[in-house]
């Protein structure tokens, strides 16, 4: 029997967990057991249809296990230090030293596609196409928005152009980088149907079984090509506004141009007229004057005309160039005015906001100058980024003084550095620039292949181990008449609550969850359905005690109540996997109990924050590393001391992973 020994990284347990679940589905059927411990870095093991054994480690949570994992993404030619929802890697020993090989990746988006987040995490595709390593982008389609009181808006969709970019993206860079698009839960049935044709779940299975057996995976992969240019197809067919998307057959042309110059010259001979809108009240009169400037030498769009991309022509750079310096006069040096005017190959022109009116970074914004170069390349064209938006003048120095210092430590700096050609700096909170027109003087690397040193097995302990433990403990757990309606760790997508009826085996589920529902409510970080006492347990969990906030139990307990007032999004029969809209009426009401966890210090602060905080439970987390052990430390409300037995139990079918300690 074949061994296979393999790490699955990621943002956060369940991110691990979805990555595990995908790869028992593509070798036996999805059957998998946990092995051994400890709790915060749990083993599975599985057999394949061919009696290949697969030992899989979960390690949730990047930066915290000595794994310089982005790093060695860039340094493979990624050029972004970005990391998926999930990466595997295949451990291997060499020279007696253990090295791990990633394999493949994952990102599992449930967002849906409003506004500017539909590209947000399109640096990470380029970055794993270009350094080589195959990446499946799942993503939802046809969600529900709701509006403030639940009640169904619209299904939003994605611009056809971010399906696009990632479909292109394999082809320009010799690598799989593929969009795998599924049902949303809240996906009316007449959507499903529309939408039939492109669920590419099916053949994401088989294309991920393929690469783990090093099977050849041409076919599956143009079946899911296929499947998206369907939903290219679709998407642009069901736009109202005709004109200012490409229509279905010419989006089909678009993709059948063979390199990113191509594709620039095409869209140029189609000559889209494109129309930036933006939201930003403070906008400069000079970035007023640039916008018109664009608009006269005639720049087009990529395909979208609502899109914060256009192109400008070879021959009209030099006009654009003279405007340019017209509008920003000595904040313009005669070096970047030349480079605008370099009528070699064509001038792509992103318009990235990038910041909130606070001046914080706005994130899904460093996708932009990424998309861009998903579909044109890296070297086929020029990059000229235009950012606009209210940064803090302390950035707006940073960048003049050092840009690359400045790359170093902020993504959005990074993807808009790494891979732009000059920026163009129009901002009110940046008028103090010396020059607006910075050229950005690529640096040379040379990219080697080198051997990428295995994760340590010890982290260093947070918040993301204490979620680890409790998902672990209440998770997969029905038998026992245990629900895990909600596990929220550190960069967990919100995607939805969901409750059983243990008695039918319906699972219901309320999607696009509110933020906040006001001041006397906060979400939870873990929610448990408990059958027997028809009770549910909402935990805040936290790194320690004294980030615990006070009186925090009544509001985990008011979100939840007031959610379940109002009627689930979708509904699933027992067995199956597919998601209904849900029509019927709210669910019967039901008590709560409310918990807090945070890492073991002692039992005061245990018992301190049982009272500070007004919950009916706590468990401290305590990690004992060189034994692979972890005591949970439990003190209870009598209310809160019902629900201790079911905990035991719990505990006890782990193996000795998890130990209770109850004062």
């Amino acid at each position: 029997m074949t061994n296979h020994k393999l790490r699955i990284h990621g943002d956060n347990i369940l991110e691990c967990e979805s990555a595990l679940k995908l790869l028992a589905s593509s070798l036996n059927g999805g059957v998998f057991q946990l092995k051994s411990g400890p709790a915060y870095a749990p083993t599975y093991e599985f057999e394949s249809d061919h009696k290949e054994y697969f030992e899989v480690q979960l390690f949730p949570g990047y930066g915290r296990w000595g794994f310089p994992l982005v790093e060695y993404i860039a340094s493979l030619g990624g050029t972004l230090r970005e990391a998926p929802d999930a990466i595997i890697t295949r451990l291997e020993v060499e020279g007696g030293i253990l090295y791990e090989r990633p394999i493949l990746a994952f990102e599992f988006s449930g967002a849906l596609p409003a506004g500017n987040n539909a590209w947000q995490r399109t640096g990470r595709a380029l970055a794993l196409a270009y350094a080589g390593i195959p990446y499946l982008y799942f993503a939802e389609l046809g969600g529900q928005e709701l509006d403030a009181k639940r009640v169904i808006k619209a299904a939003r969709f994605p611009n056809p152009l971010v399906p696009f970019a990632y479909a292109v993206l394999g082809m320009s860079s010799k690598s799989i980088s593929l969009p795998v698009y599924i049902p949303s839960p809240s996906s009316h049935k007449d959507i499903i149907e529309i939408y039939k044709d492109c669920f590419g779940d099916k053949e994401s299975i088989e294309l991920v079984r393929a690469i783990l057996l090093s099977e050849d995976t041409k076919n599956t992969i143009n079946r899911i090509e296929k499947k998206v240019a369907k939903i290219l197809e679709i998407l642009s067919g069901q736009r109202k506004r005709t004109g200012s998307i490409l229509k279905p057959t010419e989006w089909a042309e678009f993709y059948n141009q063979k390199s990113g110059l191509d594709k620039a010259n095409w869209l140029i001979k189609k000559a889209m007229p494109w129309n930036k809108k933006t939201s930003i009240k403070t906008l400069t009169p000079t970035f007023k004057l640039l916008l018109k400037a664009v608009s006269k030498v005639r720049a087009v769009a990529i395909g979208s005309k609502d899109m914060p991309i256009c192109i400008i022509s070879p021959e009209n750079r030099t006009l654009f160039a003279n405007h340019i310096k017209k509008i920003y006069k000595r904040k313009i040096s005669s070096e970047f005015e030349d480079w605008v005017s370099n009528t070699s190959r064509p001038l792509v022109c992103v318009w990235v906001a990038g910041f909130k009116p606070r001046g914080d970074d706005s994130r899904p914004d460093r996708g932009l100058v990424p998309m861009a170069r998903m579909i044109f390349g890296l070297e086929d064209v020029d990059v000229l980024t235009v950012i606009y938006g209210p940064a803090k003048p302390l950035t707006w120095l940073l960048l003049e003084k050092d840009m690359w210092k400045l790359a170093a430590i902020n993504g959005l700096w990074e993807a808009i550095i790494n891979l732009s050609n000059g920026l163009i700096i129009d901002s009110n909170t940046g008028r103090s620039l010396n020059n607006y027109g910075f050229l950005i003087d690529k640096k040379k690397d040379n990219f080697k292949k080198e051997l990428l040193p295995a994760a340590n097995d010890v982290p260093n302990f947070g918040e993301h181990d204490v979620d680890s433990v409790l998902h672990l403990l209440f998770s997969n757990a029905t038998g026992y008449g245990i629900h895990e309606s909600l596990c929220n760790p550190p960069g967990g997508d919100w995607s939805g609550i969901s409750v059983l009826n243990f008695s039918s085996g319906q699972e219901f589920r309320w999607t696009s969850l509110p933020r906040v529902s006001g001041l006397k409510s906060k979400r939870p970080d873990h929610l448990v359905q408990l059958k027997d006492t028809n009770n549910f347990l909402s935990i805040e969990s936290k790194d320690l005690e004294a980030k615990l906030e006070n009186k925090i139990g009544p509001r985990l307990i008011d979100y939840v109540k007031a959610l379940l007032q109002k009627a689930p999004t979708a509904f699933r029969e027992k067995g199956i996997v597919n998601w209904n809209q849900y029509v019927g009426k709210k669910l019967p009401d039901a008590s709560f109990l409310s918990g807090a966890a945070f890492r073991f210090q002692n039992i005061k602060s245990l018992k301190l924050a049982l009272v500070r905080a007004k919950v009916d439970i706590v468990f401290g987390v305590e990690f004992k590393p060189e034994e692979k052990q972890t005591i949970l430390h439990i003190v209870t409300t009598k209310q809160g001391e019902s629900i201790l037995p079911l905990i035991t139990k719990l505990s006890q079918r782990l193996g000795g992973l998890i130990t209770l300690k109850h004062y």
